[in-house]
């Protein structure tokens, strides 16, 4: 990459990620719930125009506006991204929503891979720039992206980083475009060092959003009635079928990695005792050719 003359600055990516304290995605145990950093979950809670409280909460703790105004004025909007050619691929943010002329996007980053921060900056100008034709006037409209990162970087010990475009001196050249870098596994070793007392209301909030244990979580939540009806939801939602089988694909999927054979992947999966109609959907093995595996 080419760099400017005398020109210095630090990146993200002069650190090193890791995933120490990071949240496990996984199988469930008696009096866990999925954490709101599963997929499954985040769009089963979060992506839901019948639960929209729960991430309207989450926003107002971040957004200069009260909950109650922000869960009137907000809408779930499509997450798929306008193709930029025929046969591009479609790209589908995890979470958008509209706030009067603003654009509010949530992004689950479980995958601690830096490349995941770029992608999320093409969604974001591809949604700041979504509304702009040609021959038209340029109208842009303000998006602010909230990145949930199940990594850190090391050395970096905050538990949220704001990115604006700024100059040397401060100065914002637009604000148009907001970056909330929050680090889930720094928000968890506050709470270990700290306790729950040492932690803020949002903090709380959050912590209880992604925690598994479920008494955990209502000790994390406190008095917070909204909290009491979120792990009331999340308790329910476990016991749904349908629910259970994408949650299934899902952590064994990340458990078992994308870099392992269809065999092998299926042969860890009949080992595990899953489902063998969840096997085949998983690795597009007939229910025959999965039954003739030698294990």
């Amino acid at each position: 990459m080419l760099k400017l003359r005398n020109y210095k600055y630090n990146s993200l990516y002069d650190f090193k990620v890791t995933k120490k304290d990071a949240v496990e995605i996984s199988k469930l145990k008696p009096g866990e719930k999925p954490s709101i950093l599963s997929d499954t979950m985040f769009k089963t809670i979060f992506y839901n125009d019948n639960r929209l409280k729960y991430s309207a909460k989450f926003l107002s703790y971040y957004l200069d506006i009260e909950y109650e105004k922000l869960l009137k004025s907000m809408k779930l909007s499509k997450g798929e991204l306008d193709k930029g050619k025929e046969r591009t691929k479609a790209q589908i943010c995890d979470y958008v929503a509209i706030v009067n002329d603003t654009k509010i996007n949530i992004e689950i980053n479980n995958n601690s891979s830096k490349e995941v921060l770029e992608r999320n900056m093409e969604y974001a100008h591809r949604l700041y720039a979504s509304k702009v034709k040609i021959g038209s006037n340029y109208t842009y409209k303000q998006v602010i992206q909230f990145n949930l990162n199940n990594f850190l970087f090391a050395g970096n010990d905050k538990i949220i980083d704001i990115y604006m475009i700024k100059n040397d001196e401060g100065v914002v050249l637009n604000d148009k475009l907001m970056f909330i870098q929050i680090y889930i596994p720094n928000l968890r070793r506050k709470w270990y060092t700290s306790g729950i007392q040492g932690l803020t209301e949002e903090e709380r909030y959050a912590l209880a959003l992604v925690e598994p244990n479920i008494l955990t979580s209502k000790e994390l939540g406190g008095d917070l009635k909204i909290m009491e009806e979120y792990i009331k939801e999340a308790e329910e939602v476990v016991d749904d079928e349908y629910f259970g089988e994408s949650y299934d694909k899902e952590w064994v999927w990340k458990d078992l990695g994308r870099q392992e054979s269809t065999q092998e992947i299926a042969k860890a999966m009949i080992n595990k005792n899953i489902d063998i109609n969840i096997i085949s959907e998983c690795t597009g093995l007939s229910i025959e050719a999965l039954k003739n595996i030698d294990l």
